[in-house]
């Protein structure tokens, strides 16, 4: 054997090359395969020719060559697992008297169903009559879908079929979309069923409601022209689909108290409330909406509702005025999220002030608890310190409250740093200018 130790590694290294190229080199196993699982390949239906002629005759309007057809004893029939059907076609051809002939010879209820939605959806509204006409049903589509075609003598043409105008409230639906054609299928509908004139009188009710709700003014005129009551209390259209909304008695507002915390003062008037007949208390108590404008405030005193209507005097709008001040001119009139960087100065506080003048001027009495002063310091740091001493002066002036719930309101050292720079600010602007040297 060489002594590795005494021979330079080059010559180690081409030993061991020699050494390795003599062996029998080593063969490894093969991966083993794995077969991938077969995939299983559904047979293709088989063509019936006569069934692709058929369909071709009827793609064509061939309505002689149908009639011939038929008259030979061969049927209309096409096999299960064909998509299209004569009857389908011919609806795509939109060829009524072929349409009319395989009606005539259709066997099957769901097929004549068929021919009802499919007309619906591609608005061939006769070819919707003579469906029915030869056997479909009036609930293939629902009575909604029909009034939202604005047809006045397809949706009379469905209720003397016996169309169902109540359930799910398809005309309180169709209000929402705001076309005027509803009134007259409304009408006709309310004379042809004098027996349902309690189910639509609610729809109308809720209806108005609903435009309350969206402050338009257009529509609530509308829906009173058409009857619909303001004093009576339940769901606007869109709580149709809110779950447990029956049952919980906020969603219960009539459309007099959802138009006292409407932005538009017009909707309340157009509304002409009744101090004789309505509850000023409970529509005073409804002005808490945070954009309900000074307007309807004062609409409402002219017709001899109280301010201070709370138990130990004071009153509940001014606490919901303060409790959310300035948020129309900090979140509302302001994109998302600027109303989190900088506090509205006291030149933008244009609605907010007004409202609370008028309260005040109306001999409103603030009576707040704990949570009450919490709350309103909470919306005053939404404002700049020289908003914030305005409102603070309005209350003392006016005598609204006791000395104690402003000493409570300003009792934090945040307010009262802002309070302190709102009277430096005040301070450096009325300091006289020193006169300028002359040379």
């Amino acid at each position: 054997m060489p002594r590795y130790d005494l021979l330079h590694w080059s010559q180690r290294v081409r030993d061991q090359q020699a050494q390795n190229a003599g062996a029998a080199p080593q063969v490894s196993d093969p991966p083993v395969r794995q077969t991938a699982k077969q995939r299983t390949v559904r047979p293709k239906p088989p063509r019936d020719e006569d069934a692709e002629h058929l369909l071709r005759l009827c793609r064509d309007g061939r309505l002689f060559e149908i009639q011939a057809w038929v008259a030979a004893g061969r049927p209309l029939t096409v096999p299960s697992h064909y998509r299209q059907t004569p009857l389908r076609v011919a609806v795509d051809t939109g060829f009524h008297s072929l349409v009319e002939y395989l009606l005539q010879h259709e066997t099957t209820q769901a097929a004549k169903d068929g021919v009802v939605e499919q007309a619906w959806c591609k608005g061939q509204y006769d070819v919707m009559r003579l469906a029915v006409q030869h056997g479909a049903t009036v609930s293939a589509v629902s009575f909604q879908d029909v009034v939202e075609t604005w047809d006045r003598s397809l949706a009379e043409f469905f209720l003397e079929q016996g169309a169902d105008p109540i359930t799910n409230s398809p005309f309180a639906r169709a209000f929402k979309q705001r076309i005027k054609g509803v009134l007259g299928i409304f009408l006709d509908c309310k004379r042809a069923r004098p027996d349902l004139t309690d189910g639509l009188q609610e729809q109308a009710d809720m209806a108005l409601r609903q435009a309350c709700t969206e402050d338009d003014l257009k529509w609530v005129s509308l829906l009173m022209w058409l009857g619909a009551d303001p004093r009576t209390k339940g769901l606007a259209t869109d709580d149709l689909d809110t779950p447990d909304a029956q049952s919980n008695p906020e969603y219960q507002q009539s459309g007099l108290q959802i138009a006292c915390g409407s932005r538009n003062p017009e909707i309340l008037k157009r509304l002409k409330p009744d101090p004789h007949v309505d509850d000023l208390r409970e529509l005073m108590a409804a002005v808490r909406s945070l954009v309900t404008p000074p307007e309807t405030l004062a609409y409402l005193v002219a017709l001899g509702a109280e301010v201070n209507d709370k138990a130990d005097g004071g009153s509940t709008v001014l606490d919901t005025c303060l409790r959310n001040f300035a948020w129309a001119e900090s979140i509302l009139d302001e994109p998302y999220p600027a109303y989190r960087h900088a506090p509205v100065s006291v030149s933008r506080l244009g609605k907010s002030l007004d409202g609370l003048r008028f309260l005040l001027g109306k001999g409103a009495r603030w009576t707040p608890d704990e949570r009450t002063i919490a709350d309103a310091r909470r919306a005053l740091y939404r404002v700049d310190g020289e908003g914030i001493a305005t409102v603070m002066n309005l209350l003392r002036t006016h005598g609204a409250c006791d000395e104690a719930v402003l000493k409570a309101l300003a009792g934090t050292a945040k307010m009262r740093s802002l309070l302190a720079a709102a009277d430096r600010s005040r301070d450096g602007a009325q300091r006289p200018k020193k006169p300028s040297r002359t040379r």
